[in-house]
């Protein structure tokens, strides 16, 4: 490693941690480093990539459509095949639930989104939502180009094994790999791995929770009938990217998750468990992201952005460039650690899985 200076480091294994570390280095001229764990085809998934999300705000859906229209460009220039097109289905159990659900059915279609009801009987008194001409990153297939993609434009990648980070106070950190250290002027941490790994729960901001997590690998069954689908009451997250194999994100109480899953997963019929790994994730207590310095120092922090989170990685590269568009820097700014008393103007719904 050189001993020059660096802009930023950006702490993740994450698509979006890749993303926003090549265009902060690509578009905006800076001098960046990525730190994170190499893809293996081998991990089971502990993150989907989304372009669209069931949210309640206005102001975050508009600002998911443009940023989502500009990732979808910047990855099909990466690579062919990185993506594809489907219609994700999002299913709501609860009566809180069905109503955020239907709010943001009609707030999406304000917005130009094609969003239809589904009927289906094994589910009586639940609200189905189809959204038509979704984006989904292809797992296995986006991570490997992402490295070449990053690689070929100079930008620093280092194995997070062999790389000691020690964060500083003030929001810069020293990076040590090979026997060379260089100081970056801003480090960012990118994803719940990141976090949890280089920060301690008193760092966390009080509107950051720790919950349970795991990631199952399902074979054998039939085909879903969307290639996501979400359970919002359940904390289930299946895709099923032109595979027969399922993978599934399921968060909440571990004594329950296999349950939960299965009971989603039944109409795919008899599938066998051919993976299974525990890990934390985090989320906030009000159900809106977390943009902003951990607590007690100035390393910034990314939490909560959920499926959609690779897809707003341009917002996320303008914000550390300093290059926000207004109503980008207004949003970025009200789900900091100055939420407070604002914190009902901008929550979106969370619901308890059961």
């Amino acid at each position: 490693m050189a001993s020059d200076s660096l802009d930023h480091l950006i702490v993740g294994s994450t698509p979006v941690a890749g993303l926003v570390a090549g265009l902060l280095a690509i578009e905006h001229g800076k001098r960046v480093c990525l730190v994170g764990e190499p893809f293996s085809p081998f991990r089971l998934q502990r993150h989907f990539g989304l372009s669209i999300s069931a949210v309640t705000r206005p102001e975050t859906l508009i600002l998911i459509k443009r940023a989502a229209t500009e990732t979808g460009k910047l990855v099909n220039s990466i690579g062919k095949g990185l993506m594809s097109r489907v219609d994700p289905l999002f299913i709501a159990e609860t009566p809180d639930s069905a109503a955020a659900l239907s709010h943001f059915r009609h707030l999406a279609i304000s917005l130009g989104y094609a969003v239809e009801p589904v009927a289906d009987r094994s589910l009586p008194g639940a609200l189905l939502l189809k959204v038509r001409d979704a984006q989904l990153l292809g797992h296995g297939r986006l991570e490997p180009a992402l490295e070449t993609w990053l690689a070929r434009h100079e930008v620093r990648h280092l194995d997070a094994a062999e790389t000691a980070i020690t964060l500083r106070k003030d929001g810069t950190a020293r990076i040590a790999h090979d026997g060379r250290t260089v100081d970056a002027a801003e480090a960012v941490l990118l994803g719940d791995r990141a976090i949890l790994r280089y920060l301690d729960a008193d760092s966390l901001d009080r509107s950051i929770e720790t919950i349970p997590g795991a990631s199952f690998l399902l074979e054998g069954g039939k085909p879903l009938p969307s290639p996501f689908v979400s359970y919002i009451d359940r904390g289930v997250m299946l895709e099923q990217d032109g595979r027969v194999s399922i993978s599934a994100l399921v968060s909440g109480d571990p004594t329950t998750a296999r349950a939960r899953l299965g009971s989603a997963s039944a109409r795919s019929g008899a599938l066998r468990i051919a993976g299974e790994m525990a890990h934390p994730t985090l989320r906030t207590a009000d159900g809106a992201p977390y943009i902003g310095p951990a607590r007690g120092s100035k390393t910034n922090i990314v939490a909560g952005l959920g499926p959609v989170a690779p897809f707003l990685a341009p917002l996320l590269a303008r914000h550390l460039a300093g290059k926000s568009a207004s109503d980008e820097a207004q949003w970025i700014a009200s789900r900091g650690p100055t939420r407070g008393n604002q914190r009902l103007q901008v929550a979106e719904y969370v619901a308890v899985p059961a």
